[in-house]
């Protein structure tokens, strides 16, 4: 049997790294928000990498067998429709040398990963979006790097983000994709989408719990949780408005005023500044504010209960 060597590193669940002989630097890091991971470490280093094509059926339907253990045991949401051997060795942890097998699997979601066994520890996942960009990246730097998804289901990338969006109900003809990064605390993997449109979108892919679902959010949406899109731009972020927003305004322009209770009693047709009714123990007669909210370039202003009526506007939280 035909082999190439393949050179990864993953992280060890005992804790610290192991290497047959040196371990590939993860996918160049973008500043991302929320715990957000920009790399994955995965416990193989230089292993022969199997030739896939050279498999027979019966070691198909092993590395099936074997994968759906490594599944089960990390509950990944895969519907396990096609598996591989990849690569193999030894690796030394904790002092002792444990057996180290790598397969690729593909799934009923249309989702890929590499999937590693590290003797008696916890095995660990690489999704073939997160091991296209190391290879990638290795690529970039000149390293001989063959890492990276090749069963028939899972090779093109951009197939398999087009098959996602069409999963989520999500529009979206793929003109790019690029892998964004991992939430550890959520589990959640991330990859970034754009369309020929112009559009663009974050992928949310579970890592775990045999029931996650892959959903697409906007970039747009993504922005306001603080994760910002490279392959589009996702213009204007819309803030949500909320009572806070209310309170920070009054702050922002020293009004003499600690909320005991707000109300919002509209937005202004013309000027479309917020109209919000305040009590407080520091205005007694009651206080109306006009609030410009983001881009608006209107004017800040408050008057009392009194003479808001003269405006016609009515406050129903201060006692008249």
């Amino acid at each position: 049997m035909r082999r190439v060597t393949m050179i990864v590193a993953f992280a060890v669940a005992g804790g610290g790294y192991v290497s047959l002989s040196h371990a590939t630097p993860a996918p160049p890091a973008d500043p991302v928000a929320h715990g957000m991971q920009s790399g994955f470490s995965l416990p193989l280093g230089g292993a022969d990498m199997l030739k896939i094509h050279d498999a027979t059926d019966r070691e198909r339907q092993s590395a099936k067998e074997e994968s759906g253990k490594l599944i089960g045991a990390i509950q990944l949401p895969c519907d396990l429709t096609d598996a591989m051997l990849v690569a193999r060795g030894t690796a030394r942890s904790d002092g002792r040398t444990i057996e180290v097998k790598a397969y690729e699997v593909a799934c009923g979601n249309h989702m890929g990963y590499i999937l590693v066994s590290q003797g008696t520890q916890r095995p660990v996942a690489m999704s073939c979006f997160a091991a296209d960009a190391q290879h990638a990246a290795g690529v970039a730097r000149g390293d001989n790097s063959d890492l990276y998804c090749q069963l028939a289901a899972n090779k093109d990338v951009k197939a398999t983000a087009a098959s996602l969006m069409t999963m989520t109900g999500t529009k979206c003809a793929v003109s790019n994709v690029r892998w964004f990064g991992k939430s550890a605390s959520s589990q959640t993997e991330y990859s970034e989408v754009a369309c020929a449109d112009g559009g663009g979108f974050l992928l949310k892919i579970p890592q775990t719990g045999p029931s996650g679902a892959v959903s697409a959010m906007s970039c747009q949406e993504a922005a306001k949780q603080g994760l910002n899109c490279h392959l589009t731009d996702a213009g204007p972020v819309s803030v949500p408005v909320t009572m806070q927003t209310f309170r920070d305004a009054l702050k922002q322009n020293d009004v003499k005023c600690e909320p005991l209770n707000m109300r919002m009693i509209g937005r202004e047709s013309v000027a479309k500044r917020y109209v919000v009714e305040v009590q407080c123990q520091e205005q007694p007669k009651g206080l109306v504010a006009f609030i410009p909210i983001g881009g608006n370039t209107g004017k800040f202003e408050t008057l009392d209960c009194p003479a808001a009526v003269e405006r016609q506007i009515r406050c129903e939280l201060t006692p008249q």
